[in-house]
């Protein structure tokens, strides 16, 4: 017997093979978990041809490229509600037991879960960097919120999947937190942190120095993550 979990996946599925733009999406996360496999021959590679030792930068490089599957899975997700808005699929399911609410619950939860399970599995199946699993957990957690995040801002501003790629890229501009907080010495930086990759980066700076500031990080990541998904899911609601 299909559930509706079945049937919404297997829907989901559909839309992403006939759409080149998402399969690419979709192989995002395996070419970063590829590369990511390949960095210690890079490194030597690159002190070999360039005389140039890329280590000192392995933690930026890690922590940094960790965050793409999640945008990745937000993006394909955003785009499938876009897709299923024009078809008028979110009506139809509006009479149906599963209701708009289980739809958004499950359109919300599959990237956040996807983002968590790429998260773990490429940091710690690579090892490239230590990281306290109890901090891993923490950092998973605002990964899985700003997926959430990243859907709903799609569908929030886009009102077809043309202007949803266009915002997909404007998304990614909230990743300049990350450069901001690893190589700017400068207190400045500090007005980046409404950017919900700040608290991200800051974790896995304060957990690599093992400072214990890394609790303060996760707990204000997390309250600024949550807001600004309440935000977004409020102008969704009020949008449909």
């Amino acid at each position: 017997m299909k559930t509706p979990v079945m049937v919404l996946a297997r829907g989901d599925l559909k839309l992403i093979i006939r759409d080149s733009t998402l399969v690419m999406a979709l192989f995002g996360p395996l070419a970063i978990t590829g590369l990511l496999f390949s960095l210690p021959m890079i490194e030597s590679l690159i002190i070999s041809r360039f005389s140039f030792d890329p280590s000192p930068y392995r933690l930026f490089i890690v922590c940094f490229l960790t965050q793409i599957p999640g945008m990745l899975f937000a993006m394909i997700y955003g785009f499938i509600i876009l897709d299923e808005r024009d078809e008028e699929v979110i009506e139809f399911i509006s009479i149906t037991p599963l209701r708009k609410q289980g739809y958004l619950t499950y359109k919300l939860i599959m990237p956040m879960l996807l983002s968590v399970v790429f998260f773990l599995l490429i940091f710690y199946a690579t090892a490239l960097v230590p990281l306290n699993p109890l901090h891993g957990l923490g950092i998973a957690m605002m990964v899985a919120l700003e997926a959430a995040i990243g859907t709903l801002f799609l569908v929030v501003f886009s009102e077809n999947k043309v202007e949803g790629l266009a915002f997909s890229k404007l998304l990614g501009i909230m990743y300049l937190a990350f450069p901001l907080v690893f190589f700017w010495d400068s207190g400045w930086h500090w007005l980046s942190a409404f950017l919900p990759p700040f608290w991200i980066a800051k974790a896995f700076l304060h957990s690599h120095l093992g400072s214990p500031w890394i609790w303060s990080d996760i707990f204000f990541g997390v309250i600024v993550h949550v807001v600004i998904l309440l935000f977004f899911l409020k102008a969704f609601l009020r949008k449909r």
